[in-house]
């Protein structure tokens, strides 16, 4: 148990050791690139502002490298003072390093999961916002606010109805909203026109209405009405779409978000690939550091610090371009979202417990 704890604390020093380096780096980069654009009365509290909310995102994206660094720099410290050849000749194996390392990433995952979900999807949308409004170029600001637009056109479960509601209404429901019911061949066979739409218990109330029905021979008949009831198969819950990419949407939103798409008939695929990878990402430590230490613990490794830092930014390089592949697969519907984004993590792992396995 002693060794146990003091691979583990020598592993997680150099981690956060690795992780505060990497995601230096990493933002000072991004300010030089970036520091032309950063004028303007008051530029420098926002910039300060910008770069503590860019710094939550980037630990996110850094941390499994950095826990690949850090699995590497440890594994190795313990060759160089040989404390490794030590703990073979009693007869211990290389899980003795491996396990405690593996706690320490396992741990690491679960940590970087919460506080993405509570710090950082906020984070990154308001970093983004502050570069689009304070320091935007182009149409940086014009595709930031048509990202976030609501949402106005929907299609019902059934397919056969298409909703477009142009605007909210205080207290629910929505205004100048148009109903379009399809037939069978896929013409619009009716168009309900209203001024108002709210929902009434199971029910719909339409003010100012102008109901349509299109006969197959051509000919159209139309009924007004100040107000009428109508039933559809969607609750008014089903028209709360939130406007947004998937990766800046907080856990329970995301889940959400993907029932009421999947209801409306919209695509969820992007949606569905976010909801698998915020969990497979920050566990991508795992297996990665059992590769770490196997290349750490090869026979005839020579060099520290710098040969550990090429081999993790090799298997980091292996890991995103699996990465990479499994989302366009997944996107392109050839793998299931679940697939495309913990089979990476998956392959890397069955490769590691067998070079570990093989580690003298």
């Amino acid at each position: 148990m002693i060794l146990l704890r003091y691979v583990a604390w020598r592993t997680l020093g150099a981690f956060l050791g690795a992780l505060v380096g990497v995601v230096g780096i990493f933002l000072a980069v991004d300010f030089v690139d970036n520091a032309a654009s950063f004028t303007g009365p008051g530029w420098f509290p926002a910039v300060l502002e910008l770069y503590a909310n860019k710094a939550a995102g980037v630990v996110y994206l850094v941390a499994p490298a950095a826990m690949l660094l850090g699995a590497s720099i440890a594994t190795s410290t313990f060759r160089q003072t040989r404390e490794y050849t030590a703990m073979r000749a009693v007869g211990l194996g290389p899980w003795r390093i491996a396990v405690p390392i593996l706690a320490v990433a396992i741990l690491s995952g679960v940590a970087l999961v919460v506080l993405n979900d509570v710090v950082g999807v906020r984070a990154a949308d308001r970093a983004e916002e502050i570069t689009a409004k304070r320091f935007g170029r182009g149409g940086d600001l014009r595709r930031y606010l048509a990202a976030r637009e609501p949402k106005r056109w929907f299609r019902g479960q059934d397919g056969r109805h298409v909703y477009h509601l142009r605007g909210n209404l205080p207290g629910g429901g929505f205004e100048r909203a148009t109903i379009l019911e399809l037939s069978p061949e896929f013409t619009v066979a009716r168009r309900i026109d209203a001024a108002r739409m709210r929902p009434e218990g199971d029910a719909w109330v339409l003010e100012d209405v102008q109901d349509r029905r299109f006969e197959l021979d051509g000919r159209m008949t139309l009924e007004q009405a100040p107000a009428r009831r109508y039933r559809f198969d969607e609750p008014p819950e089903s028209f709360s779409v939130v406007p947004g990419r998937p990766a800046q949407m907080r856990w329970l939103t995301l889940l959400r978000q993907i029932a009421i798409r999947r209801h409306l008939g919209l695509p969820v695929v992007e949606f569905e690939l976010e909801r698998y990878g915020r969990l497979a990402y920050p566990f991508a430590a795992v297996p990665g550091v059992l590769l770490a230490v196997a290349l750490a613990l090869r026979a005839n490794r020579k060099g520290h610090v710098a040969v550990a830092l090429v081999e993790a930014v090799g298997v980091s390089l292996v890991f995103w371009s699996l990465q990479g592949v499994g989302e366009a697969l997944g996107m392109s519907g050839r793998l299931t979202p679940w697939l495309a984004q913990w089979g990476p993590n998956l392959l890397l792992l069955v490769v590691g417990v067998v070079v570990v396995r093989r580690a003298r």
